[in-house]
């Protein structure tokens, strides 16, 4: 990943196998119809019946400052149930996230009533990220999925003006990177059983 205006693109099993969480970016901006590729990148996400419960709310250059609020009121909340006190250094980090890349994208999803249609639609936002993620990785941008308090007791519903039947998902942070990226994977034997007779198991 580097700060370049070029438009790369890695095929689908190089981009899985390279996509990292990256947590320092370039302030370099991109340009809004990239972010829309990666958009509609999630959009063809499976999604059971079609019922496309993903929304998408993006947040660049000072619109990110309306994330603060939410952001800073997590914070507190969490200091709250450990009776601890707030320090401005610690409501500073708040603010300073909200400006750590130059694009925020925070996934919600519509709920259901019933419970296997609301597990399939808070399933199919999370392929619609990785959709997202894999196609940021294929043109050369470093991506991280973040939840979190903020997202988790959903202090960014307001924020985002989510109804009762809405909830956050996932806090997406974009942009170009220039960070080492080390993590690996054990290899998928240590975690594969193969089914191949009736009664056989390997």
């Amino acid at each position: 990943m580097a700060n370049t205006t070029e438009r790369p693109v890695a095929d689908a099993l190089t981009a899985i196998k390279t996509r990292r969480s990256v947590k320092e970016y370039l302030p370099t901006e991109i340009p809004r119809e990239w972010i829309e590729e990666l958009l509609d990148a999630a959009h063809w996400a499976p999604n059971h019946k079609l019922t496309h419960p993903w929304r998408f709310h993006v947040f660049t250059g000072e619109g990110r400052e309306r994330l603060v609020s939410a952001r800073q009121a997590a914070v507190r909340w969490a200091a709250e149930k450990k009776g601890e006190p707030v320090s401005e250094d610690v409501l500073n980090f708040a603010r300073a996230k909200c400006f750590s890349s130059p694009v925020i994208i925070i996934v919600s999803m519509v709920g259901d009533d019933k419970k296997i249609v609301d597990q399939e639609n808070y399933a199919a936002c999370w392929c619609a990220i990785e959709n997202l993620l894999l196609a940021a990785t294929a043109r050369g941008l470093g991506s991280y999925p973040s939840t979190g308090d903020w997202i988790d007791q959903n202090f960014v519903g307001p924020v985002l003006g989510l109804t009762e039947k809405e909830r956050p998902v996932a806090c997406i942070f974009l942009g170009y990177s220039e960070q080492k990226t080390m993590a690996k994977r054990l290899p998928v034997e240590l975690h594969t059983t193969w089914y191949t007779e009736a009664g056989d198991r390997q």
